[in-house]
């Protein structure tokens, strides 16, 4: 495999002795951070991860809100209670919400002058220049979700994010953001007179330059926001597969590009040995028993038949379950030597039923505060 890392650069032997708490626990039972951001490939439990965590979160803390920026919107399927764009408590909690927003959407910038203020046609001309900005669209609609969110008093909010290609659009917009007012600033001190007949004239707090400045401040409120450790963090998702465990480096990397705090990676899906498994007899081994015991008769070769069969059956079983977990200790290794000593790796079974209803989710996550080794199949 060609992922590559440089989180060991640095090290030196002392710092392989021992691996980080493989479970959620410091996080869950963190005080200050007030956005959790789970992401990673699609398909890999992002949103079974974000609920579970949710509900651990409001067992600890006063509110908690799990808002969906996914457009795929799993929450109402995870819950079985349908959702909307605004927040809604989930049942059977008090202090527990959720809400489903589409951060791709399209929205109106409100950057425009009404005909009577505008002889020199500068409503149709800023808006146009906005748009030459790649991705501001999706990119104000992010500055408007962060905007309502900054407003929101919940004392944790849990983002279910998209797959890892729009996360990590999502989590670029800041950046975009600040860029594309920066060069409206310096357009408005190069065209000084025009843009005061754009702002409204006169300080008009409903000015097109007004607006641009509000939003800048918002943005960099949120950029601050995204790089502080104590209030922010991302927790990754993946399961033990190729393209998984490259789209959750791609991930890393980007979070470390972006300096936003990442110290969490749920290896979901993991096949674990049979708990209490023994090697059972084969049937040339209880046909001497049942002949020592009975003799042969034509019960007792019955009954050789019989478990010659079912020992067919287990014996295929038990070579797809070693295949299987084969082919995942090979990603498993990988996993174990890019993250377990700087990141909180935890472990995941996989399940024998999907994980849809409060039950499920109060299980998984209290299956995501259990202390697990890595199942490398040696």
């Amino acid at each position: 495999m060609s992922v590559h890392s440089d989180h060991f650069t640095d090290c030196d032997e002392d710092s392989f002795e021992e691996v980080l708490d493989p479970t959620l626990e410091s996080l869950v039972n963190s005080t200050t951070l007030q956005w959790i951001f789970v992401g990673g490939k699609g398909g890999v439990g992002k949103t079974t991860t974000s609920c579970s965590l949710a509900i651990e979160l409001s067992n600890r803390r006063e509110s908690v809100l799990i808002l969906s920026t996914d457009p795929a919107h799993n929450l109402s399927d995870a819950f079985g209670q349908k959702f909307s764009s605004s927040p809604t408590r989930v049942n059977g909690f008090s202090n527990l919400f959720a809400m489903e927003i589409d951060s791709s959407m399209k929205t109106s910038t409100g950057f425009q002058l009404s005909d009577d203020d505008d002889e020199l046609g500068l409503g149709r001309m800023i808006p146009e220049m906005i748009q030459a900005f790649p991705g501001i669209d999706e990119a104000m609609s992010f500055g408007e979700l962060m905007k309502a969110v900054q407003t929101m008093n919940y004392s944790c909010i849990v983002f279910d994010t998209a797959p890892t290609g729009h996360t990590l659009r999502l989590l670029s917009f800041p950046n975009l953001l600040e860029k594309a007012f920066g060069k409206f600033n310096e357009l408005g001190s190069k065209l000084g007179g025009m843009m005061d007949m754009i702002s409204g004239g006169g300080g008009d707090d409903s000015g097109i330059m007004s607006k641009i400045e509000h939003m800048r401040a918002v943005t960099l409120s949120v950029k601050k926001l995204f790089k502080d450790p104590t209030r922010t963090t991302f927790v990754c998702v993946c399961i033990p597969e190729f393209l998984s465990l490259y789209e959750t480096e791609r991930l890393v990397q980007e979070l470390a590009k972006q300096e936003i705090d990442a110290r969490y990676i749920v290896v979901n899906q993991i096949v674990f040995p049979i708990e209490g498994y023994e090697d059972p007899l084969t049937s040339e081994q209880l046909q001497k028993q049942i002949e020592m015991h009975m003799g042969t008769t034509d019960d007792s070769v019955k009954v050789i038949q019989e478990y010659k069969k079912v020992e067919n059956k287990a014996n295929q079983l038990q070579q797809a379950h070693e295949a299987r977990r084969k082919m995942q200790s090979k990603y498993l290794s990988q996993i174990r030597d890019l993250y377990a000593y700087d990141f909180h790796v935890v472990p995941m079974p996989l399940r024998t039923n999907e994980v849809r209803g409060l039950k499920n989710l109060k299980t998984f996550g209290e299956s995501l505060l259990t202390k697990r080794d890595l199942p490398i199949f040696e």
